[in-house]
């Protein structure tokens, strides 16, 4: 069936505009980048058939053009292309709110590394924001894993970061101090502009007493803060504040602004940037006071033991998060008695979901 504009193929409308835009012959689309060349802002008038036929599972639309121009499309690429729009192209795997209560039903939220099939931990990474790998036998093999699937993130701490006490002007974290304090949650680098990054903790030893991560579903306690306090919601998402991190040892004075709640176009939170250690709000002073109320409240929410997974990691294992979605903390440990070490390695999410992107939709590209 056609339209003016438009074709109905098994049911699906497809635009002519879109069609002629999207033309699969290589005088239209690079073959080995897949990159259009065609430039359709070059066009006298919008695309119109001359004839459209559909046989033999393809549609092959003959388009008024000096000289005549031919297109062909396999049904199943439309198909898929229409799936596509109807799947978020970040993941087919559906995003799972998560408390503690609910992270219970899980039947399991840790992977042997060595023998597990990686389609069940990434689906899980992808849905419920963070997943645990065992036996990752050293920081080496990890660091060939992520090399696997793209470069890793240096910042200024390098590109492995220890997470051990450390003494003296080098602890320029809490997360170093030589106490074994406790760690609020956060998510981490909110004073630097990195965008979206995935998290790998990877414990090398772990032997202290106390000790165990702690982790929130910022997405979760995002909504039930919104249903809870709308008003609160607005001031986190529409405020801009200051997180600061003054190095005294790499002589760096660090400073990003963002809202605590960062929305879509939809009007979801997207992103979360929490570090109440790094959280420097410069308001005016007519702001302050609603800002608090907001900033306490969501706090508190974020400490409430309904939210938490704690877990224990020891040696071999690798906590993966997305540092945009997750918060991570720790709770106390002696540092005087064992030893607790971690590696922090970070690995933008673009990366990462376009290689699952790749084996979700590379037959749009491969299918002739």
């Amino acid at each position: 069936m056609q339209g003016k504009t438009f074709i109905i193929v098994d049911g699906k409308r497809f635009h002519y505009m879109w069609l002629r835009d999207n033309c699969l012959c290589p005088e239209c689309r690079d073959p080995n980048s897949f990159q259009k060349i065609y430039d359709i802002s070059e066009a006298q008038s919008p695309p119109e058939p001359v004839s459209v036929v559909e046989e033999n599972e393809k549609l092959t639309i003959t388009w008024k053009e000096q000289p005549i121009h031919h297109s062909v499309f396999p049904i199943s690429w439309l198909m898929a292309h229409v799936n596509e729009l109807d799947t978020p192209v970040e993941s087919s795997s559906k995003i799972i709110l998560w408390n503690k209560a609910e992270l219970q039903k899980e039947r399991t939220l840790r992977h042997d590394f060595q023998n597990c099939d990686p389609d069940v931990w990434i689906n899980q990474l992808f849905s419920l924001g963070f997943t645990i790998l065992e036996n990752i036998k050293s920081t080496q093999e990890l660091e060939s894993f992520i090399c696997s699937i793209g470069p890793i993130y240096e910042t200024y701490y390098g590109r492995f970061i220890p997470v051990k006490p450390i003494k003296g002007a080098e602890a320029v974290d809490l997360a170093y101090s030589a106490t074994g304090n406790p760690l609020s949650l956060h998510t981490d680098f909110t004073y630097l502009n990195v965008g979206r990054l995935l998290q790998f903790l990877y414990c090398v030893e772990n032997s202290a007493s106390g000790g165990e991560s702690i982790l929130v579903d910022g997405y979760r306690v995002a909504r039930d803060f919104c249903q809870n306090y709308p008003e609160y919601f607005n001031i986190l998402a529409e405020t801009p504040v200051h997180f600061k991190q003054f190095d005294l040892h790499r002589q760096y004075y660090l400073c990003n602004i963002n809202p605590i709640l960062k929305l879509n176009q939809k009007g979801e939170v997207s992103e979360i940037y929490f570090s109440h250690k790094n959280c420097k709000p410069n308001l005016k002073f007519d702001k302050i006071e609603s800002f608090y109320e907001a900033y306490r409240t969501f706090f508190k929410y974020l400490k409430s033991t309904d939210y938490q997974y704690c877990s224990r990691l020891k040696a071999g294992d690798c906590l993966i998060e997305q540092n945009f979605r997750i918060l991570h903390g720790r709770t106390a440990y002696d540092a005087n008695y064992g030893t607790r070490h971690l590696e922090g390695v970070f690995l933008d999410w673009d990366y990462f979901k376009g290689r699952h992107n790749f084996k979700q939709f590379q037959h749009l590209y491969l299918e002739k």
